[in-house]
């Protein structure tokens, strides 16, 4: 794996979390193909099973522009990098900093220390904008920007953050653009947006993936320079707005439910400690259960008192933690797969 990443050699490069377990990490290694000026990183798939991801430089770059563009990035700003280098969150702050020749200060999470850097541009997911918020802390002086996203940003939470002076900006973006799509629902330049038949959004761009790396050679699922993504929204002229993903929608007893209103309900009861999956139920087509690692009953009491009756908790499953993603976003399919739940 290199260490970093030169954007203007011919080199590739795989960043991979260092934590995966040795199996997985040889497994992702034999699948990088003899590819030129690319970087590769990982991503949960639908299934939850890691996949590689081939994003040329060329393609990071134009993503890194159109950032630097929208929040009128210079080589004065000072970048804070506090999400992991193998995640394109973390990867495209050097790659906009490398174009505008600005700074990078790099530092492990820990909230006051981020309150009081000297960052003017920073990278946030939600889960880390809570952290700030609930201990109270104001924005420094010299923060001009900050770009969340990596998860669902509740707006009440972004409104919070706010009072407090951090200037939040909520984005949307996916590995197989390179990061960024969206500042506020605005579609980034270098973009085009459409939402297909079935609702999905699609994407066309520079910015966009080469391919999978798989078994079988590099896999192109792109149609006419189009990706269809997992994510159910709407396109109006240069506006996305985003309902959530696919897999996240499902019918209770005919009503449409969606789980990330739940997830969002849900993580002001609990935090990070709960979550809940939609089981297959016979006569319901699904059933929401719920998986923590604390008091589940206090838990689950709170959360039918707010929610419609088709959507209240009908088990509860004690585990010894909640599978998620380095950037801290609930890996829904693979939390499925650990409770194992007989249909």
């Amino acid at each position: 794996m290199e260490a970093t990443v030169d954007f203007e050699s011919g080199a590739s490069h795989l960043l991979l979390n260092p934590r995966l377990p040795a199996e997985e990490r040889a497994r992702l290694e034999a699948l990088v193909p003899a590819l030129p000026a690319h970087v590769f990183v990982a991503t949960s798939g639908t299934t939850g099973a890691i996949k590689l991801v081939a994003l040329s430089k060329a393609a990071i770059l134009a993503s890194a522009r159109a950032v630097n563009e929208r929040l009128g990035a210079t080589a004065e700003d000072v970048w804070c990098r506090v999400l992991p280098y193998f995640h394109v969150g973390g990867l495209g702050i050097h790659a906009r900093a490398h174009l505008a020749g600005a700074r990078v200060v790099e530092m492990p999470w820990d909230a006051r220390a981020f309150a009081e850097s000297e960052a003017t541009l920073a990278s946030l997911v939600p889960a880390q904008v809570h952290d700030l918020v609930s201990a109270g802390l104001p924005a420094p002086a010299t923060l001009r920007a900050v770009l969340v996203g990596g998860g669902a940003f509740d707006p009440e939470l972004q409104a919070r953050g706010r009072a407090l002076g951090w200037p939040l900006l909520a984005t949307y973006g996916m590995s197989e653009c390179c990061s960024t799509v969206t500042v506020e629902e605005a579609l980034l330049s270098h973009l085009e947006a459409r939402s297909e038949s079935d609702g999905r959004l699609a994407f066309r761009g520079a910015s966009l993936l080469t391919g999978y790396a798989t078994d079988g050679g590099l896999a192109d699922p792109k149609v006419g320079g189009w990706f269809v993504t997992e994510d159910l929204g709407e396109v109006r002229g240069r506006v996305v707005r985003v309902r959530g993903r696919a897999e996240d929608f499902v019918k209770i007893g005919g009503e449409s439910v969606d789980l990330k209103r739940l997830d969002a309900i849900l993580r002001y009861i609990a935090g990070d400690a709960a979550a809940i999956v939609a089981v297959s139920d016979a006569r319901l087509g699904h059933v929401i259960h719920l998986a923590g690692t604390g008091e589940l009953d206090v838990v689950v009491e709170a959360f039918n008192a707010q929610v419609l009756p088709f959507e209240r908790i009908r088990r509860a499953h004690r585990v010894a933690h909640i599978p998620r993603s380095p950037l801290g976003k609930l890996l829904r399919a693979e939390l499925e797969q650990l409770l194992n739940v007989p249909e």
